[in-house]
């Protein structure tokens, strides 16, 4: 057992300077402990898929390459309000928006879309300080479970025709056990639920109706984050800092994430995004990733595909 974990952990580090050899990465890898023990990065699979060949292959035609299973769209203007160069809810707004969640063992939209929730009812001024809302209760009641899917679009829909309640109430226990447990009928203290918090509606961001999603989501951004989710490629799991973009690897999975800004540095156009793998990963729990890359095909990696902005 010993000599396997030596091995898969050697996998890594050669993974990660392979990363660090390719010309014109925009992004800086390294191996993150604490991504080792979460259900959806299978160490033994690395290994035996044999992906270090194909990351030596990726060093050579690092371009990314859009699905051809996307849906053909036309890229035209959008005329409407100018917004500005640059955008960061997270230091403009760190009460509101600087809380990073650890989705854990369970695969589910639920952390994202209430995380978003949250800040979102705080940079509205619906909640004086911001109350962390509890995707505990659309997990457990809403009948989805831990792997039922990516769309973020049903969980919203649940906060508007149901609700939620606060974490202090309903804990979040899923990402420790992987478990969706029964839908509570009392506080985890024992005390009576109090009122369910609503969302008022939900829109579409990227629409397939030929609009720009870049402009789109830029525009979105001056009133509030944005809900989205990102393909996610093995690379992204070592993604230390940089803007992200995607260089080798299997696809493994989507995974719900919310748009808090965007901006360019050094030439490269970026969303910053946070994430839901705890405050070890990335940069801080954030990444950024290529912005506006692939307009036809969704954005760097779906990013720009499937957006939602809530109404609280």
């Amino acid at each position: 057992m010993i000599v396997i974990i030596q091995v898969i952990n050697s996998v890594h580090q050669e993974v990660v300077k392979i990363l660090e050899n390719i010309p014109g990465i925009t992004w800086k890898a390294k191996v993150h402990e604490n991504m080792k023990d979460k259900s959806n990065v299978p160490l033994n699979q690395i290994y035996k898929s044999k992906v270090l060949p194909q990351a030596k292959q990726a060093s050579k035609q690092f371009t990314p390459v859009a699905s051809k299973e996307a849906p053909s769209k036309q890229n035209t203007k959008v005329t409407s309000k100018e917004v500005p160069d640059q955008w960061d809810w997270v230091q403009m707004n760190p009460g509101c928006s600087d809380v990073v969640p650890d989705i854990g063992h369970c695969l589910s939209p639920q952390v994202s879309v209430t995380n978003t929730f949250s800040d979102f009812r705080c940079f509205q001024g619906k909640d004086p300080e911001r109350i962390e809302y509890s995707s505990q209760y659309g997990l457990s009641c809403d009948n989805h479970g831990c792997n039922t899917g990516v769309d973020n679009f049903p969980v919203w829909q649940y906060l508007i025709d149901i609700g939620t309640v606060p974490s202090s109430c309903i804990s979040y226990k899923s990402g420790v056990t992987g478990k969706t447990y029964r839908c509570p009928t009392k506080c985890d203290d024992g005390s009576q639920i109090p009122s369910l918090i609503k969302a008022k509606s939900v829109k579409q961001i990227c629409l397939y109706n030929g609009d720009n999603h870049e402009e789109n989501i830029k525009q979105a951004l001056i009133n509030g984050p944005v809900s989205t989710t990102i393909k996610v490629y093995e690379d992204l799991y070592y993604y230390e800092s940089g803007i992200y973009q995607y260089m080798y690897g299997k696809e493994v999975d989507y995974s719900a994430c919310e748009i808090v800004g965007y901006g360019e540095e050094n030439g490269v156009k970026f969303w910053k995004v946070k994430n839901v793998w705890g405050r070890e990963w990335g940069e801080n729990g954030y990444f950024r990733v290529l912005r506006g890359s692939q307009p036809d095909f969704g954005g760097e990696c779906y990013i720009e595909e499937d957006c939602y902005q809530a109404e609280v």
